[in-house]
């Protein structure tokens, strides 16, 4: 057996004009590890829909039990046919959310949210992705490289949403090996990616190398520390948006 050792992190702050409003931060982030896996997600819940806070979060805690439950059957299902392994993974995240709408009393639009996730079990690789925000890894050559980048509408400012019909043809599915001795995944929001990623180039931001060398390294108390700084000081400085990050790293051993 793989013996890897994981490090996650993840911190979300409130935008300036929902600051200035009193407007709940509409953007959720999580993690989660077992003894053979770690998996992060974060949501970006749309601004103008009720109650999109709860639906972030709904979409990141059930995308988190998923990946850990079944995370070698939507692998296996990703490499046969990754139509429905999208699919499986779309319906489940409806049902949660079908639920938590007619708790709320609302419809489930009401929730609406973007969706991205990044796991990782015995050098295999999972992510996906629907709505804005970007997926960033570092290469085997030490470099910040994009996985997979916002998909905005026909408009600025749009996207699409988990809970927006057809959206499964939207969603994007990736997998593959990870076969560096150390390697990490950074998901963030579109507030927090205008810091970290390079909209009229493509790239990403160079800061997400120190940012992954931080999270392998220093305690769960110091990578705290040092997230909720760059949230206050750099991220929510430079976007009026809710800006959320999420950080894997893991070094085989």
């Amino acid at each position: 057996m793989i013996n890897t050792r994981y490090r996650i992190s993840c911190g979300r702050i409130a935008g300036r004009s929902h600051s200035a409003s009193t407007t709940p931060c509409q953007d959720y982030a999580g993690a989660r590890r077992t003894h053979e896996m770690a998996c992060i997600a974060l949501a970006d819940g749309a601004g103008s829909r009720p109650h999109s806070e709860a639906g972030a979060k709904v979409v990141v805690k059930e995308a988190l039990g998923l990946l850990a439950d079944r995370f070698d059957e939507i692998d296996a299902a990703a490499d046969s046919d990754p139509t429905l392994a999208a699919q499986m993974i779309m319906d489940h995240l409806l049902a949660a959310l079908g639920k938590k709408a007619k708790g709320l009393g609302y419809e489930v639009g009401a929730l609406a949210s973007t969706l991205l996730f990044a796991a990782h079990k015995a050098n295999r690789f999972l992510a996906g992705h629907i709505g804005d925000g970007v997926i960033a890894r570092l290469s085997h050559s030490g470099d910040a490289e994009i996985v997979s980048y916002p998909d905005n509408g026909e408009f600025a400012n749009t996207t699409v949403f988990v809970t927006d019909p057809h959206a499964v043809r939207r969603f994007r599915l990736y997998r593959g090996d990870c076969d560096s001795q150390s390697i990490g995944f950074v998901l963030m929001s579109d507030g927090t990616a205008e810091r970290l990623y390079e909209k009229s180039t493509g790239r990403a931001a160079a800061a997400i190398c120190k940012l992954l060398t931080w999270n392998a390294s220093l305690s769960k108390r110091k990578m705290k520390a040092v997230l909720d700084a760059n949230l206050k000081q750099a991220f929510a400085k430079k976007s009026a948006d809710d800006c959320s990050i999420a950080l894997l790293s893991y070094c085989g051993r």
